[in-house]
Formats: structure tokens, sequence, C-alpha cells
């Protein structure tokens, strides 16, 4: 299963930057702003990270938790950036989660990315490699409902090969929520990883 043609036509231009990201973000009165910027230089603070003033509804994901990797975070929300591409939260140690998707637990499927490091500090998803099939993917919504996925699948692509990874559904899961960060070399000329990691999970019933 796959998104709509527009989206998948879209990924192919945004996959670049789960790692770095820079513009305005989009605020939405009441709630919580939309990360529509990319920067080189992301905040490291784990008390800015820890003490984050999550405004999203009662609907949307606030954090996410991933026991077996230490993983209990908050999560923003982030939208496309001034290059077209995903935007990646603006603190190393935050996930997002791409507004466009599909809100996690719903039926279709769910993205959220989060950096492997930062300058200073080792970010959210510096151990996403470390899960394993049917381990557990709480997400945490506004209303205080936890809902659980396990993993199915892990896939490492190079960069122009993991759009098509990261926007694919499998086609007998209900509810798929998609894991993004980088992986691989690091160049540093074009300051970006070489390789993605996409864990696949879904929905346990």
């Amino acid at each position: 299963m796959w998104l709509t043609a527009g989206v998948v036509a879209l990924a192919v231009l945004i996959i670049g930057v789960v790692c770095f990201f820079n513009k305005k973000d989009i605020v939405r009165e009441g709630g919580e702003p939309i990360i529509t910027y990319s920067t080189d230089t992301p905040d490291d603070s784990r008390e800015n990270a820890d003490n984050y003033n999550w405004r999203g509804g009662v609907e949307d994901p606030k954090k996410i938790i991933m026991p077996s990797i230490g993983v209990d975070s908050f999560i923003q929300q982030v939208g496309v950036d001034q290059n077209d591409e995903v935007a990646v939260p603006n603190n190393v140690h935050l996930a997002g989660w791409y507004v466009e998707s599909a809100r996690p637990g719903r039926q279709g499927l769910s993205i959220i990315d989060g950096h492997v490091n930062g300058r200073t500090a080792e970010g959210v998803f510096r151990n996403l490699e470390k899960l394993v099939k049917d381990d557990e993917v709480g997400i945490e919504f506004g209303n205080g409902e936890i809902k659980n996925f396990k993993v199915i699948e892990t896939h490492r692509a190079k960069v122009d090969e993991a759009a098509s990874i990261l926007f694919s559904q499998k086609p007998k899961v209900y509810s798929q929520l998609n894991l993004i960060t980088c992986v691989g070399e690091f160049d540093r000329e074009t300051r970006r990883y070489q390789e993605r990691l996409i864990v696949y999970t879904e929905l346990i019933q």
C-alpha cells in the first residue's frame, strides 16, 4: 500500500533532510507549532527537551516511548521545509511527527523522524538500530492515551533509495508507524549522512 501519488512524488524530494534542517515555523493559534525550516545547528540541550512546552491537541501524538532503547521523548510536529524536504525537530532529543502522514494508530501510514546525534550530544534515535522484531514503541497522545506498536521490519538504505521505503505501507497492516533516522558515514562536504535507517512498526490490536 502507498500514499497518494502526489505524496509519493513529494517524498522523493523530501527524504534528504532527516538529519538537518531553516525557514519559519507555522504557528497555529493555540496549538503546537509545525516545524517548517531546517538548520544545521539544532539545539543539543537535554534540559530544554525535558522541559519542552508541548501544546498539541488531545488527539495529537505527544511522546514516543521505547523502553528497550531508553527513549521517552516529546514529539514536535514537522512539515515540509524550505528545500521541499521533511523537516526534523529543532532539538536533537525530540522526535518529529510528519503532519502530512496519518496520526499514529489511525488507518494508514504514520511517520516519525529524529536525529541520530547533534554537534555535542547523541540524538533521540541514536539507538534506533538496536530495535529488533517485536520490540514495542509507545505513542502517548495529548489526552494521556497510549497506543502501542511492535517492530515488524527494519531497513537500511542509501539516501536516494530511502523515500520509497519510508513512504510505503505493508498491504495487510491497518495502522503502520515508520521511524527514520540517519546512519552510515557522515559526508563532511554535504554535512549529511549517506544512509537512512527505517523501522516499520504496526499497531498492536
